[in-house]
């Protein structure tokens, strides 16, 4: 009985085992190539389209971007003075210098010493007041910066804004001014004005109506104080009755304050002239001395008002002479007897008075 034929696979020779191996490393080599090409063709692709994504950002506004470029608005108050006046001083200036497209924050104390700040500072010297703002890139080195002298820390309130535009746009503090903004010290040290007014004259315990006039004069005037010197005309006449009253007069005149309006005290010398009559006419001529009080507005500009209430007071009276005759004597023996009358003038006036500087020759 034939069995059935088993066939024995033969073990493998060294020759067949090479031949598996190499195939392998072959198929491995293809495999790592191919991932290769792949990888190469992604990193082109990231690498060209970096200047895209770099354009795209570029639109971005600098608000929606990092905030490392805000400035910072640094309070400087190595004085120790009270700590609202620095801390309101500072965000008044950097309201300011933001409305004005800067871009700032809000006041702090401590910034790095690398810091872009916009420093700013209150400093005291008696009454007076120094504000003053410096752009600094890093802390300590100034790019520029600005100052301003305020008759009181509340001036801040409009001096803020004229020293952010004198920062931004690079322009003197002085040049910013407005007439919502001007400040004790845009006031001129001195100035020259002439003047020109209309009177109102009376002689006090006369019936006379007052007497209409004018006045001319010219004045010198600082911040406090001024001199000045005018000529004074008024003229009524009504009926039989008449008052007429003239002066020359030079005197000083003190300011209660140096804002832009201040009221006043002043006096003076006089040479007075003068006539009055009813039933009959009495006339003078002399000296005397004055005094007025008064008020004067638009101190900071060239054109100015005035309103002056004054009393002169003549050292001499006015006189008439009489004649009277006894007739049981000769008409030579006749003497005259003189009537005098004391008055002193009040007048009130309403005056115009404009920068001249070509009277300021000296």
């Amino acid at each position: 009985m034939n069995s059935p034929a088993v066939f024995i696979q033969p073990p493998k020779t060294i020759a067949s085992a090479r031949h598996a191996a190499t195939t392998h490393i072959m198929r491995g080599r293809n495999m790592a190539w191919h991932l290769g090409r792949i990888a190469f063709i992604v990193a082109w692709i990231a690498i060209a389209s970096e200047p895209i994504l770099a354009q795209d950002d570029s639109g971005v506004p600098p608000a929606a971007q990092s905030d490392t470029t805000r400035a910072s608005c640094l309070i400087h108050n190595p004085f120790n003075i009270a700590e609202p006046d620095a801390q309101t001083s500072a965000l008044l200036v950097c309201q300011a210098l933001r409305s004005r497209g800067i871009d700032v924050g809000e006041p702090v104390y401590e910034v790095p010493d690398t810091a872009n700040v916009y420093r700013v500072g209150v400093h005291f010297l008696g009454d007076a007041v120094l504000l003053r703002v410096s752009h600094e890139v890093p802390v300590g080195t100034i790019i520029r910066e600005r100052q301003v002298r305020l008759a009181s820390i509340e001036e801040a309130f409009d001096a803020a804004g004229r020293l952010a535009a004198a920062l931004e746009s690079e322009e003197t503090v002085e040049s910013t001014a407005t007439m919502e903004t001007l400040i004790a010290e845009d006031l001129a040290a001195d100035i020259s004005l002439w003047a020109l007014g209309l009177v109102a004259a009376v002689a006090p315990g006369e019936n006379a109506t007052p007497a209409p006039g004018f006045l001319l004069g010219w004045h010198y005037e600082t911040p406090r104080f001024g001199i000045f010197a005018d000529f004074l005309f008024a003229n009524n006449e009504k009926e039989e009755s008449r008052f007429q009253y003239g002066t020359i007069t030079i005197g000083g005149r003190y300011f209660l304050n140096d804002k832009a309006i201040a009221p006043w005290i002043s006096g003076g010398a006089s040479m007075l002239f003068g006539t009055r009559s009813d039933e009959f006419e009495q006339d003078g001529t002399g000296i005397g001395v004055f005094g007025a009080v008064g008020l004067e507005v638009l101190r900071f500009n060239r054109n100015r008002l005035a309103l002056e209430l004054r009393l002169s007071l003549p050292f001499s009276k006015l006189s008439h002479d009489e004649y009277y005759f006894d007739y049981n004597f000769d008409f030579e023996n006749g003497e005259p007897e003189t009537s005098d009358r004391y008055v002193a003038p009040m007048s009130l006036s309403i005056t115009y008075l404009r920068d001249a500087p070509w009277l300021s020759w000296w």
